[in-house]
């Protein structure tokens, strides 16, 4: 029988490999700068990840899926969809704020090197807003079929909409050293919804309204 992997030396190559390739970019971090943040050989560090793409590939999926746990689902169970999407650039704004606007955001940040590149990170980022996009656009449908928002709504369009003022608003953000951008973006963002309300008083769906993330 094969050993078993170690998951938490695993878990903490993703970790370390995460916080290096996120500050300094893909192509500028070596193998030899993990297993060293790592406190472990390069030829251990070989054993987890066969290559450097095998484990930039592997932290981009797990930073995927913190992202849809702490970020999208949390949106996506929000019952008023206009105050969900104020409350996703307000936390912006308090997180990036607290970090000074650095780094931006780690899937982007791959997109934006690697997409041209190499098409498994294309694909896989893609898959990434794609499903985000898309969760937020059912959270739309819903409820448009309640009646939250009028028959002029596009909600496909509205969530991409979203989503390109929030990655653009850390691009922003990182350049300006100003997390207060996000609060006036945010604003933009939930005006796309706001107009198209057709009951203001009445304006939610629920304490959960499911999307698929």
């Amino acid at each position: 029988m094969g050993r078993k992997p170690d998951l938490e030396s695993r878990q903490s190559i993703l970790e370390q490999a995460e916080h290096l390739i996120h500050l300094h970019g893909y192509h500028a971090t070596s193998m030899d700068d993990i297993a060293k943040a790592c406190g472990m050989t390069k030829a251990n560090l070989f054993h987890h990840y066969g290559s450097k793409e095998d484990l930039a590939l592997a932290v981009l999926d797990w930073k995927a899926d913190l992202y849809r746990e702490k970020r999208v689902q949390p949106l996506c169970e929000q019952g008023d969809p206009v105050k969900a999407v104020d409350d996703m650039f307000e936390q912006a704004a308090k997180f990036y704020g607290g970090n000074g606007c650095k780094a931006g955001c780690f899937v982007a940040n791959m997109a934006s090197e690697m997409a041209d590149a190499n098409e498994q990170f294309r694909t896989r980022v893609s898959r990434f807003f794609q499903e985000w996009a898309d969760g937020m656009a059912d959270c739309l449908k819903k409820a448009q079929k309640a009646g939250l928002f009028g028959p002029a709504l596009q909600p496909q369009a509205a969530a991409e909409a979203i989503v390109s003022l929030y990655e653009g608003a850390i691009l922003l953000a990182r350049t300006h050293r100003d997390p207060s951008i996000f609060r006036r973006v945010g604003r933009v963002a939930r005006s796309i919804l706001e107009q198209h309300q057709q009951n203001r008083r009445n304006n939610t769906m629920g304490p959960k309204t499911p999307c698929g993330c």
